[in-house]
C-alpha cells in the first residue's frame, strides 16, 4: 500500500475540495495556483525533496483544509523526515475528514515507529477489519504483537497466510520468529528451513535465533556476528549477538555496545531496551537505565521484569511512592522473590516505616536459609548418587 498519492489523484482531489469548500477564495488570489502547487509538491515527494513538498502540501491545505489525502500525503512526507507525532496528528486529523483504509494503515504504520505500540495494534485491527486479507495489515497487526511478546496471536494470524503463500519470506519469518518465542522449534524449523537454505543476513539471524532458544550461546554469537557483518542495519542482529557475548563471554561492555546498536535500528525492540536499562542499572547509570525500561514499559506494562527493574530504579532514585506497587506486584505473584523483598526492606527504611522494613527484612532472611537448604540438600543428593556408584577403573 502506497504512502504517496499519485499526481492525478492528488489533483482530482483538490479540485474537488475546491468546488466544495473554497473554489471563490483561491480564485480570487492571482498568487495561488492549487493545481500548480499540486504538481510541484507531488513532483517535490516523489524526487525526495521531503522539506519542499512539505511546505507546499502546508501551503495547499491552508486553502483547503478538508482534502484529507493531501493531509495524508503530508502526514507520509513527516513520517519520512522522522517528525512522527506529527505525521500521526496529520493522520489523524484525514481521518476526521475521511475514514479511509489506506490512510489508517499509515498511521498505524507511523504510531508503530513512535513505539506506540498498543495504539498501532488497534487501528491496525479496525484496517484488517475493514480489509480483510490485506497482507500488509496483517503483517503488521502480527509484527505488534509480536513487540508486546503475544506469540500465540501471531501464530493464529499468520497461519493462514503461510498456508496460502508459502514463499512468503515475510510471513515466514514473522511466524517461525512466534514459533521460536513459543518454545515451538520444530514447527518453526519446518516454517523457516526454506530461509535457512538462503546464505543471507536474515538466515542467520533466523538460526541465531533457535541457538538462543536452546540456550546454545556461542553458535547463537557466531551466527549473529555474521548477520552483523554483511548488514549491520539488520533488525535482531546486534541484540542477539549482544546475547552472545552475555552468556557465553561475560562481555558486558560488548553486550551494552551491541545492545546500543540495535537501538540504533529497532528502537522499539522491548528485549534491547529492558536487557540494556538493567546493564546500566547495574553499572549505577540510574537516570539513564530509567529511559530505557520506562520505553519497555510502554510495551508491556504488564511484565513482572519491567515492574521489578522499574521499581528497583525508582528505590536508587528516591522515588519511593513510584517504586512501591510496583515491588508489591512482584511479591505479590512471585511470595519468594528475594530480590523484590530486599527493595522492599530498602524502600521502607527510607520512608521510616521501620517495622515494614524489619518484616521484609526477616522475609529476606527466610528465604535465604530456605535457599542455603535446599541448595545443601541438592549436594547431598548429587553426593549420594556418586558415592553409590562404583569405583572407577584404573
Amino acid at each position: 500500500m502506497s504512502l504517496t498519492l499519485t499526481l492525478a489523484t492528488l489533483r482530482r482531489l483538490a479540485l474537488a475540495t475546491l468546488a466544495a469548500a473554497s473554489m471563490a477564495a483561491l480564485a480570487a488570489s492571482q498568487e495561488v495556483n492549487l493545481d500548480q502547487l499540486l504538481s510541484q509538491a507531488v513532483e517535490r515527494h516523489q524526487a525526495g525533496d521531503l522539506e519542499g513538498a512539505a511546505a507546499l502540501y502546508e501551503r495547499i491545505l491552508r486553502e483547503a483544509p478538508n482534502a484529507a489525502l493531501v493531509r495524508s500525503n503530508l502526514g507520509a512526507v513527516y513520517a519520512r523526515l522522522g517528525r512522527n507525532d506529527e505525521a500521526i496528528a496529520q493522520y489523524r486529523q484525514a481521518l476526521a475528514r475521511e475514514d479511509d483504509a489506506a490512510i489508517r494503515y499509515n498511521l498505524a504504520i507511523a504510531l508503530q515507529r513512535a513505539g506506540r505500540i498498543p495504539e498501532a495494534l488497534a487501528e491496525g485491527t479496525r484496517v484488517v477489519a475493514a480489509t480483510p486479507g490485506n497482507r500488509d495489515a496483517i503483517l503488521l497487526l502480527a509484527d505488534c504483537h509480536s513487540q508486546m511478546g503475544e506469540f500465540e496471536k501471531v501464530a493464529d494470524l499468520l497461519r493462514p497466510l503461510a498456508a496460502q503463500h508459502p514463499e512468503d519470506k515475510a510471513v515466514a519469518h514473522l511466524l517461525g520468529t512466534a514459533l521460536i518465542g513459543l518454545g515451538r522449534t520444530a514447527d518453526a524449523e519446518a516454517v523457516l528451513n526454506p530461509l535457512f537454505r538462503e546464505d543471507t543476513p536474515e538466515a542467520h539471524v533466523l538460526l541465531a535465533t533457535l541457538h538462543a532458544q536452546r540456550q546454545d550461546w556461542a553458535r547463537a554469537r557466531q551466527e549473529a556476528e555474521l548477520a552483523r557483518k554483511a548488514n549491520p542495519a539488520l533488525p535482531l542482529a546486534s541484540f542477539l549477538y549482544g546475547l552472545g557475548l552475555m552468556n557465553d563471554v561475560n562481555d558486558w561492555a560488548g553486550a551494552e555496545a551491541a545492545f546500543r546498536k540495535e537501538l540504533e535500528v529497532n528502537p522499539t525492540h522491548f528485549e534491547t531496551n529492558l536487557l540494556l536499562g538493567n546493564l546500566l542499572r547495574t553499572n549505577g547509570n540510574y537516570e539513564e537505565a530509567l529511559r530505557y525500561i520506562q520505553r519497555a514499559a510502554k510495551l508491556r506494562g504488564d511484565d513482572l521484569d519491567v515492574k521489578y527493574s522499574l521499581g528497583t530504579v525508582y528505590v536508587s532514585l528516591g522515588r519511593m511512592e513510584e517504586a512501591r506497587p510496583l515491588l508489591g506486584a512482584v511479591v505479590a505473584a512471585f511470595p519468594d522473590h528475594i530480590q523484590s523483598h530486599t527493595q522492599l526492606a530498602i524502600l521502607f527504611a527510607r520512608l521510616g516505616l521501620a517495622a515494614e522494613s524489619q518484616r521484609e527484612r526477616e522475609i529476606v532472611a527466610r528465604l535465604q536459609k530456605a535457599s542455603e537448604t535446599n541448595g545443601f540438600q541438592n549436594v547431598r543428593e548429587s553426593l549420594s548418587g556418586v558415592l553409590g556408584q562404583p569405583a572407577p577403573k584404573k
